[in-house]
């Protein structure tokens, strides 16, 4: 269930620093190109975000992502350009937690833009990670205090995000609420209907020891029962120490994983390292999306569940 309203949107303070950007970014905003005036401007921080918002809302919605394909938000650097679709936008999504990077650039030139931060939209409560880095995943996830932020890569979870997001469109669009209910009733029955599926598609591992690369996957792992034994690398970005390598490699034996993974975003030279040392396979997952990869949603999480089945069975 949702757990929030509308008064969870926020409106960053301006600061002196804000300011100072914002005249950096002046010339980016004149530059953008003219908004449709028949349909509201929505900008979503994160590319699975935009397949949702544009199904829910359909032709009435134009949906611009901030995060390019294939960048990874724990050490993405926006630029002026990049922010431009800020300054005209009806509607801002975040996730919260991975892109707090966007806090600066909304204040500095959209600060009275409604914005919905979806982890504060969510219940998480009863989906906490589990598996041995379960009280790293939830109280020490990115350096930041509170629950695991990679909400999106579990489905049912993104039932609650799909909500969030309809009754933002109708409060600030109610002659087309209607037709954001609608979206939203056939994005839930296609998301059901991929959680049944994924759950069949992984019933062949369920139990056996996963190993990913960074901490982007304890909610898809609890959904379809894989066993998260550790991550390679618990701080995004920052390659592990030598020790903590070679505590993995001594784990990943330990348990007998058949394989790890690295990640699309990320550098994999310390997924390489483990798995070979290991002697077991490596394989690539995608948190992400966006071309050349998987540009809908379902597509993002049936070619991450392949590529598991793949690997582990």
């Amino acid at each position: 269930m949702r757990t929030c309203s509308h008064s969870l949107w926020r409106t960053p303070a301006k600061t002196a620093a804000v300011w100072r950007l914002s005249r950096l970014l002046a010339a980016a905003v004149l530059l953008a190109p003219a908004a449709s005036a028949a349909a509201l401007q929505v900008t979503v921080s994160l590319p699975p975000y935009a397949n949702i918002v544009e199904r829910i809302g359909g032709e009435h919605l134009t949906v611009s992502t901030l995060l390019p394909p294939g960048a990874s938000p724990h050490a993405f650097d926006p630029t002026p350009s990049q922010a431009a679709s800020l300054a005209r936008a009806d509607l801002i999504v975040m996730n919260g937690g991975i892109d707090a990077w966007l806090d600066r650039l909304v204040a500095a030139t959209a600060p009275d833009a409604p914005i919905l931060v979806i982890t504060q939209s969510i219940d998480l409560d009863t989906l906490a990670p589990r598996g041995a880095d379960a009280e790293h995943e939830t109280e020490q996830a990115h350096g930041h205090v509170g629950a695991n932020p990679h909400v999106w890569l579990d489905p049912l979870l993104m039932i609650q995000a799909a909500g969030a997001i309809a009754d933002a469109l109708k409060a600030i669009d109610p002659a087309n609420s209607a037709a954001y209910a609608a979206g939203l009733e056939q994005l839930t029955t296609d998301l059901r209907a991929l959680d049944a599926e994924l759950t069949s598609t992984l019933a062949p591992v369920a139990g056996a020891p996963f190993v990913p690369f960074h901490d982007a996957w304890p909610y898809f792992a609890r959904r379809y029962d894989l066993d998260l034994v550790l991550t390679l690398e618990p701080f995004p970005g920052r390659e592990p120490s030598p020790s903590y390598i070679a505590e993995a490699v001594a784990t990943v034996r330990a348990v007998g994983a058949k394989a790890i993974f690295d990640e699309r975003q990320l550098n994999p030279r310390s997924a390489q390292v483990v798995a070979e040392s290991a002697g077991v396979a490596l394989a690539t997952l995608d948190p992400l999306g966006g071309a050349p990869g998987p540009t809908s949603y379902e597509e993002l999480l049936r070619q991450n569940a392949a590529t598991i089945l793949g690997a582990l069975r």
